[in-house]
């Protein structure tokens, strides 16, 4: 099955991946009594799954659901019809005014344009930092404000994505594409769950290389139409853009950062060998208030974020620097944030290291 099959299933309510990689309770218990003695990470990791999958069915998605269905609320006899979003039109214009005043007023942010204008017609890769939740919905409203006539690509982790792909063809309207994806850390919790079994495994690794080619695929189309994809290259969420000090100084021996960049400006350039790709990588550099407090992956509904848009490179720079457009993008994220916000102890190391000029200091 094909990533465009997949997705349609899932839209239509056809499929659902989640059921299909889930661990049945009959399974598990019968498992546990006459199978090998499980490891304490995958009981944990199904303990995490279940409550998150049930937190999602019946909390999280139907507020979202119901959110969405509050702004598309009214009159719809001047409404288009069909399944392409028109970004001209006057309804749907309408309707993404709505959405960026609804959203507003439960997270709100405050945005500091630290780069040139972005020139028309210029597709944009937005890469941010990924502390929380709140700045998913506060970068979609950026986008839908800033730029009102483009589509979104925003990549979406599996259980959120089939939270809201029933109403997937009324965001696309509004500007709104979410495109599914398992995160890593998705990844790791359901090959956990599924240890020992191989077939498991390399069914969670087939769907997840589709669901990323599907991405790409996504990407390269909206780069074409000088439309916006969004990516969070330090992946996870971290109140840290780096995972250490070796990585932030690119001493030998640091983790090796995800090809997130690299990989999106290679697949653009080689989709577009006869002609020369027109796209800029843009750093958004996301500060929460409280930063400093260890738990700020929630929503935090009511707090002002600071959304830090900084400055782009081009993507003749991005092909110059190759692989280290990965390394060098997350530089450039640090140097709006705080420098607590660097790495771990950042704060403490930053006295022994040298340190980069920007804002951060």
């Amino acid at each position: 099955m094909g990533s465009a099959e997949i997705i349609a299933k899932l839209e239509s309510g056809e499929l659902s991946l989640l059921k299909s990689f889930r661990v049945s309770s009959r399974g598990l218990l019968k498992g546990l009594v006459l199978g090998p003695r499980p490891s304490w990470s995958k009981v944990s990791s199904l303990v995490n799954w279940t409550l998150g999958l049930y937190a999602m069915k019946f909390i999280v998605g139907p507020a979202c659901r119901f959110t969405l269905w509050c702004i598309l609320l009214g009159n719809k006899s001047n409404a288009p019809t069909g399944d392409k979003c028109n970004p001209h039109d006057a309804y749907w214009q309408q309707k993404r005014t709505k959405t960026v005043r609804t959203v507003r007023r439960l997270f709100p942010d405050k945005v500091v344009n630290a780069a040139a204008p972005i020139e028309d017609g210029k597709g944009l890769i937005v890469g941010f930092n990924h502390p929380s939740l709140h700045e998913v919905l506060s970068l979609i409203v950026w986008s839908l404000e800033q730029f009102p006539d483009r589509r979104n690509n925003f990549p979406t982790n599996l259980p959120w994505y089939e939270s809201l792909c029933r109403r997937a063809n009324d965001l696309r309207n509004i500007g709104v594409c979410i495109t599914p994806l398992i995160t890593q850390s998705t990844f790791n919790k359901l090959v956990r769950i599924h240890e020992g079994n191989e077939k498991a495994r390399d069914a969670i690794s087939k769907v997840s290389e589709a669901l990323l080619s599907h991405y790409f695929s996504v990407a390269i189309d909206f780069e074409r139409t000088g439309d916006n994809t969004f990516s969070a290259p330090s992946a996870g969420r971290l109140t840290t853009i780096f995972p250490d000090s070796a990585t932030f100084y690119g001493q030998p021996g640091a983790v090796k950062l995800l090809p997130a960049m690299s990989s999106l400006m290679f697949r653009i350039e080689r989709a577009n060998r006869a002609k020369r790709a027109n796209v800029v990588f843009l750093p958004v550099t996301i500060v929460p208030p409280g930063f400093r407090a260890k738990w700020v992956n929630g929503l935090k509904l009511f707090r002002r974020y600071t959304i830090i848009v900084g400055e782009g490179f081009s993507m003749e720079e991005a092909r110059e620097l190759g692989r280290g457009i990965d390394h060098a993008f997350l530089k450039r994220l640090t140097e709006n944030a705080p420098v607590e916000m660097w790495y771990p102890n950042a704060s403490a190391s930053n006295k022994e290291n040298p340190q980069p000029s920007g804002r951060g200091q």
